[in-house]
């Protein structure tokens, strides 16, 4: 008998996982709470979610651009020993793309 069908059969006789019998108790104490109105969200207007929501979905791409900025720096002037100004210079990373790409 696979194990496909072992599980047909637990699930047919009644017999779940534990995790499932877990999962049942929280949703009935989820509903309980609600029609018992002990647990109100407070209401935020719409433009508050909407700020909220666009922070939340912007929040790793900001911190992989400040990442980037701090590593280019990092690597340039810390360990390069190079000018502080050269390190946003589009002609200095112009001639480090010259450098790497160019064909011998």
């Amino acid at each position: 008998m696979s194990m496909a069908d072992e599980r047909m059969d637990r699930e047919e006789s009644g017999f779940g996982s534990t995790a499932e019998e877990g999962s049942a108790g929280r949703k009935k104490s989820k509903s309980r709470s609600k029609a018992d109105g002990s647990s109100k969200k407070k209401q935020r207007s719409q433009g508050v979610n909407m700020l909220l929501w666009i922070l939340r979905k912007s929040i790793v791409p900001l911190i992989m651009v400040i990442m980037l900025v701090a590593g280019l720096y990092i690597g340039y002037v810390v360990l390069g020993k190079q000018a502080e100004g050269e390190v946003f210079s589009w002609a200095t990373w112009r001639h480090l793309y010259d450098l790497v790409f160019a064909e011998s």
